[in-house]
């Protein structure tokens, strides 16, 4: 009697086991992906001592959970054909990690295909569509844990692109499985073949871009055919493997980081398209978004101005839309938002629930300071006002000095603030805290939009090594700039010009950095403490 036929024998003799198993276990697994090409899918000999069900360990069927045996990859929708599916990593990962919490059932959702490439894998391909799939759910019986992933060999060619596309994979995995911090272990590739060496390399650069995601090295294996594991070095793959996905697990659990939403310029008006201004549209835009802040657990989320393009009555539809947010939100004061009648400009505070235009809030050693560009401005007070009257002078000053933000819809800060500030920024400096201010105008870059007496601002908290980083609008196609002191001066999209279905950021914040997740073309970016 084959092997093959004593592996399907025992499968049905399992079965009815299975089913009473599956009923006590269904809603407490803990689930783990695994992914990639042949040597994830399995090609090494399964050797006696690894054909027994792995104890409290689960594969997912598509339908139902069965006691895990090898061949891991049999349930795979993409995989070839049954007799090339053979050991894998998963197994010894699996083992692994059973020891490591034996207080808790695990459930494997394996779906390598031999011989594929990384574009196979990408956004709206059928692998990614059919593991996105499989996992929800399998979703249903537990919680998704993490993934493993081994792929590469069919890209050894064009090393010097996978990095780039790897970790489109791993941000496109974490959104559509609504898990922002899933931990990512990539594993690489025998060196038996030199050829392989440049993207092994490549792959070490791995966990310092992608948060949360760590790496399986491959020295010390040996293969039978010059590209696939053998059976000891699968199951030592496997345990490598698991030691990355328990540090990953044990960082996450024990650090103190938070996150909170960015969103930017939203500026609604019920009115015709101008230009790239989608004034109507950008309501669709906001609804598509709330799901993505919704998927994070955000401390809260920071709109940086221009709520509305005009008219006071305007401000309901976001506001309405806005209300799904499950964060606090937090709204920067505009130039947009005062496109308001002169009776009206002094109810838009109340409006948007920030009535003195600044405040700030604390998370642990983070201060968040939104500051009120509008303070002096023509467009943010009525004509004939102290503040415009301010503004006009202060304008007056810089055009005689060739300033290039001499615009009526540009504001600066008025000297009360800047007091409040440079107090604030002080008292965190001699706290060992952390500063980031949230403003509509960017101070850096002086490309006419900037905050009208932005020196004076660096002037008077820029030099701290306390401020981390200026966030900003007003900029719709945004911009990154880092001063000379390492400030950090990122202005975002501005959403009513959004090209992609969805626009803004979240923002966690780590011991020593910011990492900003965009959403939809809100660029990733890493933003290291000074």
């Amino acid at each position: 009697m084959s092997v093959l036929i004593k592996k399907f024998l025992l499968l049905a003799f399992l079965l009815p086991i299975t089913f009473i198993l599956q009923a006590q276990e269904i809603d407490s697994l803990d689930i783990y992906l695994a992914i990639g090409q042949s040597n994830m899918a399995g090609r090494a000999e399964i050797i006696a001592d690894l054909e027994a069900p792995i104890e409290d360990v689960f594969l997912f069927t598509g339908k139902e959970w069965l006691p895990a045996t090898n061949p891991l990859n049999l349930y795979s929708t993409v995989r070839k054909v049954v007799s090339m599916q053979r050991l894998s990593p998963a197994y010894g990962f699996a083992r692994k990690m059973h020891d490591y919490n034996q207080d808790k059932k695990i459930g494997l959702v394996v779906n390598a295909k031999g011989g594929s490439v990384i574009d196979e894998w990408m956004p709206g391909t059928l692998f990614f569509s059919e593991i996105i799939s499989r996992a929800r759910l399998a979703a249903e019986s537990g919680k998704i844990k993490g993934i493993i992933w081994h792929q590469g060999e069919g890209d050894v060619k064009e090393a010097d692109q996978y990095l780039g596309k790897i970790s489109h994979l791993i941000t496109a995995l974490r959104d559509s499985l609504h898990l922002p911090d899933l931990p990512f272990v990539a594993g690489q590739l025998s060196e038996d073949k030199i050829s392989r060496k440049a993207l092994n390399d490549t792959l070490l650069s791995l966990p310092k871009l992608m948060p949360h995601t760590g790496l399986a090295l491959s020295f010390g294996t040996t293969t039978f055919d010059s590209t696939h594991f053998d059976s000891p070095s699968q199951v030592l793959l496997g345990e490598r493997y698991a030691d990355q996905m328990i540090q990953l697990m044990e960082a996450k659990n024990s650090r103190k980081s938070f996150s909170f939403g960015v969103l930017s310029d939203i500026q609604y008006a019920d009115v015709e398209t101008a230009g790239k201004r989608n004034y109507r549209g950008t309501l669709e835009t906001l609804k598509r978004t709330i799901p993505f802040l919704n998927a994070y657990d955000l401390k809260f989320t920071v709109h940086l101005g221009d709520l509305i393009d005009r008219n006071f009555e305007s401000f309901d539809a976001p506001l309405s839309i806005l209300e799904e947010s499950k964060a606090p939100l937090h709204y920067v004061w505009g130039n947009h938002d005062f496109s308001v009648t002169d009776s009206l400009k002094q109810k838009v505070g109340k409006k948007v629930g920030n009535e003195n235009g600044y405040h700030s809030i604390e998370v642990g050693d983070m201060v968040f300071m939104m500051v009120n560009g509008m303070d002096i401005s023509m467009e943010g007070h009525p004509e004939g006002s102290t503040q415009h009257e301010e503004a006009l002078m202060m304008m007056e000053g810089l055009e005689a000095e060739g300033a290039n933000n001499v615009k009526p819809w540009n504001g600066g800060v008025g000297e009360e603030q800047l007091q409040w500030m440079e107090a604030l920024v002080n008292k965190a400096e001699e706290e060992g805290k952390r500063v980031v201010a949230f403003c509509h105008y960017p101070l850096l870059p002086e490309n006419g939009l900037h905050l009208l007496n932005h020196k004076e601002v660096l002037d008077r908290i820029g030099h701290s090594p306390a401020m981390v980083a200026w966030f900003s609008g007003h900029h719709h196609a945004g911009n990154y700039y880092r001063d000379e002191n390492g400030m950090h001066h990122l202005t975002f999209l501005g959403m009513v010009e959004a090209e992609s279905p969805a626009l803004g950021a979240i923002v966690t914040v780590e011991k020593d950095k910011l990492i900003i997740h965009g959403i939809g073309d809100e660029a990733d970016r890493i933003l290291n403490f000074r």
